[in-house]
């Protein structure tokens, strides 16, 4: 189905293509997804506890999320989403700040907080069903923690929790081996620990970026042979808060993170030495929630959201500066993020809609270039084509500049299905009536009619402008 929606108040309207209820925003920077693709998951029942997502082997999306008081796990295949709940615990509240991984056979393993206890739990999935372990029940554990998993799949998880009969929050690190779990406290000093993520260097050592709350600054600590050490990367403020973390592949660290004070989303990296930060995003209210990634040339990528308008954004850095989108605006959207990118580096966010109280997901899609000509009384589409693609949509609309903004008015507007790998499509209808200027779009699609990527948009008097 075809249908816009408009958004004047904020001067923005965006043309959108549905697949099974999945919309598409084409029109993005040409090196990024050619648009986006969104699916409501869960409908209703979200809360704020958070959610996280993982992609399997072949792009498949799995996500866990705080349902009910429940822990849920989502994930979808050709047939669809299909929905399971890994933990539960009668009306106890469990599933907060979980983090999502799935080993090497795809199975799902995932880190959190039992509030109900408040313990750190450990729920995984295998051949016979669904399995939890108490990881931490000293004191109190809160709700931050963060999963990765070893080369031998063991599980390592750091997180906020206690050291003594104080309940003084400290940052710690728990890892299970052959013998079981171990757990041990990585910074001592008060009210450490906040907005955790870990990652393992190439040798299984652990680094974990985090907020210490009395100073406000945002730390990183990491295990030597001699033990932890604790940087502080940002002091500049009140900083640190929604850190994520990844290593690039020497094994330096970066990471995402919010400056409160300045209310801005910031970008610390760490060469061989010294640390620097960059502003990636300024304008307004913006970088809670942040969830980052690396593509496979280090270039970093980052979901978060923006409280000024209630939007999800997107921001990732070429080799020249950041470049910043709105994603998904349609309400109350990205109240928590979750980021991964596919092996072609397209994007995909996993998100709160708290409008609705549901889980949202947004994929990226590919680019296609779409120009036309005139030939004689003729009009002649042409198209880059996607691999994975089984058919073309050819999409068009007569005397306006977008589809009709409001409503979701159906196929009515799709033209044409061109089978891969035919790219072009001709038609004589209305060209010679200049009436009727007309608006193209093509969308590819696989067997399953799941879109893979959206053109720009062309006019019939003039092909090689793209309409805003």
């Amino acid at each position: 189905m075809c249908h816009t929606v408009s958004h004047p108040s904020r001067g923005r309207t965006v043309s959108l293509i549905a697949a099974f209820a999945v919309a598409v925003c084409p029109n993005l920077a040409p090196s990024q997804p050619g648009g986006w693709s969104f699916e409501t998951v869960v409908s209703g029942g979200f809360t704020t506890g958070g959610l996280s997502l993982a992609l399997s082997e072949f792009g498949g999306p799995r996500i866990c999320y705080r349902h009910l008081g429940q822990l849920k796990y989502a994930y979808r295949d050709a047939s669809g989403w299909h929905f399971e709940t890994a933990d539960s615990i009668g009306s106890g509240s469990l599933g907060h700040a979980p983090s999502l991984v799935l080993d090497t056979l795809g199975r799902p393993r995932i880190s959190h907080h039992d509030a109900t206890n408040d313990d750190l739990k450990y729920t995984y999935r295998n051949a016979t069903g669904w399995h939890d372990e108490i990881v931490d029940s000293v004191g109190e554990v809160d709700s931050y923690t963060s999963l990765v998993l070893d080369a031998s799949a063991h599980p390592h998880i750091s997180y906020q929790g206690v050291y003594d009969e104080d309940q003084v929050h400290c940052l710690k690190y728990a890892y299970r081996d052959e013998s079981g779990w171990h757990a041990e406290i990585v910074d001592y000093t008060s009210a450490s620990g906040a907005s955790t993520s870990i990652a393992l260097n190439a040798f299984g050592q652990p680094r974990i970026s985090y907020r210490h709350y009395a100073s406000s600054d945002l730390r990183y600590a990491y295990r030597d042979g001699s033990g932890w050490q604790i940087e502080t990367v940002d002091e500049a403020g009140e900083v640190g808060a929604h850190s994520s973390l990844a290593l690039d592949n020497l094994g330096r660290p970066r990471i995402s993170y919010r400056d409160a004070t300045n209310q801005d989303l910031k970008y610390a990296y760490r060469g061989f030495s010294a640390w620097t930060i960059e502003v990636v995003d300024s304008t307004g209210n913006v970088g809670q929630f942040t969830s980052l990634a690396l593509d496979a040339s280090g270039f970093p990528h980052i979901s978060y959201f923006d409280p000024t308008n209630w939007d999800l954004k997107y921001a990732y850095r070429d080799a020249s500066e950041w470049h910043v989108h709105t994603v998904d605006w349609d309400g109350s959207m990205g109240y928590t993020t979750s980021l991964a990118l596919d092996g072609s580096g397209l994007p995909h966010i996993a998100y709160g809609d708290m409008t609705n109280h549901a889980v949202k997901y947004a994929r990226g899609v590919s680019d296609i270039s779409l120009s036309g000509a005139l030939d004689n009384d003729q009009l002649v589409l042409t198209w880059t084509t996607l691999p994975d693609a089984s058919d073309y949509w050819v999409y068009g609309a007569s005397n306006l500049p977008h589809f009709p903004p409001g409503g979701a008015p159906g196929y009515e507007y799709r033209l044409a299905v061109i089978t891969h790998p035919d790219s072009t499509w001709s038609s004589t209808s209305g060209v010679t009536d200049p009436e009727a200027n007309r608006t193209y779009l093509v969308s590819a699609v696989n067997a399953t009619e799941q879109l893979l990527g959206v053109s720009n948009r062309v006019g019939e008097f003039d092909f090689q402008a793209e309409i805003p």
